[in-house]
């Protein structure tokens, strides 16, 4: 378990592993290769002595373009010295990467070979690059990451972080315009840490399985942080794979993993999983969006010896709220299938509130905005004060989510306020799509939103009003679309219809949207 008073830093932890001990794995990958809490220790102190030879001081930023690996830990350990770690989503298109990069300004670009060519690509397009360092290969133009670690003293850093530095940017989104960078502090990573890991029981003779990607939010707040920092050793995934994951979870006896609702449905629909031995997984966690109460159901009744435990959070605050395993246990019984619905009660030091409009506190029940109070908020949006301000009031963030509370303190979530789409555990804005199909010549109006999807929570889909004259189907601006976003963000459909529903100000009812296609079989779809 993390000793909460003694680790304020990120560098506390590792030097605090590498102390208690040594010799026990700390991440392995489904190859073999693995690494040790000393050697990782060592290796994280050699990568920062020699990024400060490469110029790279305190408060400079390091990006990292890469999947999950052992490389990628160590890269965060940079933060070791007061260096700023932005991990970017390889999910994304070149020119969002680049709106990224340049928002954040890294000396650094760290990238595996498997994103070389993609890095190469937009290299002319940001200029406050200086070292471009290549994980797992050689290339003209590029420094050889293990080469650097192999020239540096693994001497503790002459440079240290303090609790108040900013440890990591997180980026919400990709976006066009102004990206949001939640700059968390290491003192807020940190306590975020030791409440996840207090409350997941979590200590070294856990095993832990790391499946969410590590730019997520998802997979730094539970497979870096609390699972490291608890001594666990912790194997990577860098794919998922839900026969892969089955057996693994068998196999290597793992005790705890944290999963969104689309993987555990992908697990449910292997023809492995009515058969799988998941005795030894203490701890199911799933989060990165809702889960529906029947896909929930099913699961729990797949895997009757795993006890599923639930966190609602977002990236600015950390894991707020958790529905913990006994909950889950009454929810299969009868009279408490209502909490299948709800996200949980409060971590211990977090305070959620439901407000209107105008920011006034609403009785139990009642259906508002979700406000959340914690110790360890996000330090703020990177180089974007206003939009801090409007989130921030005081230690109150305002999450976007519509929500109520029940007498008994449970938290529900009912709406998004600010209309984002969850798709398969990541977060898509719809007027970020829009900008992109107001972009092609044959469309008139468009309106993004998402619908209801058993595999995937939610689909992101289009409607669109065509230009005079114009004949494209929404085949082909689909296709079009894949060539510029992101392939989550992309509409899986696109309606043409004659004209797009309004409010009497000319603003566009997604909601209208949502329960017109949402509610309508396929075959009833179309030009109307």
């Amino acid at each position: 378990m993390i000793d909460q008073a003694g680790a304020h830093t990120f560098g506390d932890v590792l030097r605090a592993n590498a102390a208690a001990r040594p010799d026990k794995a700390a991440f392995e990958m489904l190859d073999g290769e693995a690494v040790n809490f000393g050697d990782l220790n060592r290796r994280v102190n050699a990568l920062n002595n020699a990024f400060a030879e490469l110029g790279a001081c305190k408060g400079a930023r390091v990006a990292l373009l890469a999947k999950n690996r052992l490389e990628y830990v160590e890269v965060y350990g940079l933060s070791k010295s007061g260096l700023i770690v932005v991990p970017l989503n390889w999910r994304l298109a070149p020119g969002e990467l680049v709106n990224l990069i340049r928002h954040s300004a890294p000396e650094v670009l760290v990238v595996d070979e498997h994103h070389r060519l993609l890095a190469e690509s937009i290299r002319n397009q940001i200029p406050s690059v200086k070292h471009f360092v290549l994980i797992g290969g050689t290339a003209g133009g590029w420094q050889g990451y293990e080469d650097l670690i192999q020239r540096a003293s693994d001497a503790e850093p002459v440079s240290q972080a303090l609790p108040d530095d900013v440890l990591c940017l997180i980026y919400t989104s990709g976006t066009t315009g102004a990206p949001k960078g939640v700059a968390m502090t290491h003192a807020g990573v940190m306590g975020n840490c030791a409440a996840a890991a207090q409350e997941l029981k979590l200590t070294d003779a856990d095993i832990t399985m790391a499946v969410m990607p590590l730019f997520h939010a998802g997979g730094m707040w539970y497979h870096l942080f609390p699972s490291f920092a608890s001594g666990t050793t912790s194997l990577l995934l860098s794919d998922f794979d839900p026969a892969t994951i089955l057996r693994e979870l068998q196999v290597r006896r793992i005790t705890n993993v944290h999963l969104a609702p689309t993987m555990i449905a992908a697990l449910l629909s292997n023809p492995s999983a009515a058969s799988a031995d998941l005795g030894s997984v203490r701890v199911l966690f799933y989060a990165a969006s809702s889960m529906p109460p029947e896909l929930l159901r099913r699961a729990m009744q797949t895997f009757p010896r795993c006890g599923f435990v639930q966190g609602y959070g977002s990236t600015e605050a950390g894991v707020v709220t958790i529905l913990r395993a006994d909950a889950h246990r009454r929810a299969m019984e009868p009279g408490g299938e209502y909490l299948l619905a709800s996200c949980g009660l409060p971590y211990p030091g977090r305070l959620v509130r439901v407000v209107d409009d105008a920011g006034v506190e609403l009785p139990q029940g009642e259906v508002g905005e979700v406000e959340v109070h914690s110790p360890d908020l996000m330090q703020g949006y990177w180089l974007d004060d206003q939009a801090t301000v409007r989130a921030l009031h005081g230690k109150w963030l305002k999450t976007g989510d519509l929500g109520r509370l029940d007498l008994q303190g449970f938290l529900y979530i009912v709406d998004r306020k600010n209309d984002m789409v969850v798709t398969g555990g990541e977060n898509v804005f719809p007027t970020e799509v829009e900008s992109y199909l107001y972009r092609d010549q044959d469309v008139e109006e468009a309106a993004v939103f998402g619908i209801p999807d058993p595999a995937w929570v939610e689909r992101v889909v289009a409607a669109v009003v065509l230009r005079p004259g114009s004949t494209a189907t929404g085949e082909e601006l689909v296709r079009r679309l894949r060539t510029q976003l992101a392939g989550y963000k992309c509409p899986k459909e696109i309606f043409v219809v004659n004209h797009l529903p309004k409010s009497a100000v000319g603003k566009v009812l997604r909601k209208e949207l949502r329960r017109r296609f949402g509610e309508e079989p396929q075959k009833e779809r179309g030009a109307q």
